[in-house]
């Protein structure tokens, strides 16, 4: 058994983390109204109060082009609010899982990027995390850094979680073409968390989804694929030049995925797999 606290527990991953307790687990989810991790004192006064086993972090700042323009924001959630978890976590004997994001690197090499490869941040959203990795590897090396990257499951707000809703209605959607990704599965994740947890493994790992790395047009056309006949709307590719989003993208930004038999950390589902499973998610709830 083990007793788990869980911050940002109302967004996607942090529903999934708490879905994917097992019967004999003690979880503690924590929504931002409930705990604002930027907020030394409160955080401090709670982990004291609950003393879990093991905090999983799912709470940060993720908007990326708002992050562009309230960098005092980005950088309060999501660097120094890890660093009073882990001081917490530290004081309070507990093991600490940060969430972090591919973000961290400039996208800019072509072969996968390994957890001992050295990031390279180009938007203040990368920076922010990086410093958050890096104010919880100050505080222990014991605690761990997952990295997600292009998260995706039912309740998502993204373009790979609502890629259902927007495919199916009249009009059309726009799919960028020159980046590389291997996404998150959410629910894969989740489970692969719960997993790290039991190992109290410390250091870097990545949790991505195997398969052959997609752009988010491909991502979009296997999604539009599946759905057959409820596709109603045209997908056209673009480039992430086009959009001229304020904040920039690592590109070519695939992480090798951080599977490790020996210490239970399973290896994810494919992503195609994983987006069918989605679907049929999705499609269930309409």
């Amino acid at each position: 058994m083990l007793k788990i606290l869980v911050t940002g527990a109302a967004g996607l991953l942090g529903k999934r983390v708490v879905a994917a307790a097992r019967p004999t687990d003690r979880v503690i989810a924590l929504a931002r109204q409930d705990l604002d991790i930027s907020d030394a004192a409160a955080v401090s006064a709670c982990i004291a109060r609950h003393r879990p086993a093991v905090i999983i972090n799912c709470a940060a700042m993720t908007n990326v082009d708002a992050c562009e323009t309230d960098r005092a924001g980005a950088f309060r959630h999501n660097a120094d609010g890890p660093r009073h978890l882990a001081l917490a976590a530290l004081s309070a004997g507990a093991y600490f899982i940060h969430i972090s994001t591919d973000y961290v690197f400039d996208g800019a090499q072509t072969a996968p990027y390994q957890t001992t490869d050295a990031p390279n941040p180009i938007s203040v959203y990368g920076e922010s995390k990086l410093a958050g990795e890096r104010a919880v590897q100050e505080v222990s090396p014991a605690f761990a850094i997952a990295r997600v990257a292009g998260l995706f499951g039912r309740g998502g707000k993204n373009f790979a979680s609502v890629i259902g809703d927007w495919l199916t209605r009249p009009g059309v959607v726009k799919g960028i073409t020159d980046n590389r990704i291997l996404p998150s599965y959410a629910d894969d994740v989740a489970a692969y968390l719960r997993c790290l947890a039991e190992a109290r493994a410390g250091g870097i790992f990545h949790a991505v989804s195997a398969g052959q790395p997609c752009s988010w047009h491909d991502f979009a056309a296997y999604a539009r694929e599946r759905l057959g006949d409820r596709a109603q709307a045209t997908l056209v590719g673009v480039t992430e030049a086009e959009l001229g989003r304020p904040a920039k993208r690592p590109m070519s930004c695939v992480l090798a995925h951080s599977a490790d038999a020996a210490r239970g950390l399973p290896a994810l589902r494919d992503w195609r797999a994983a987006l069918a499973e989605s679907l049929s998610e999705w499609n269930a709830s309409r």
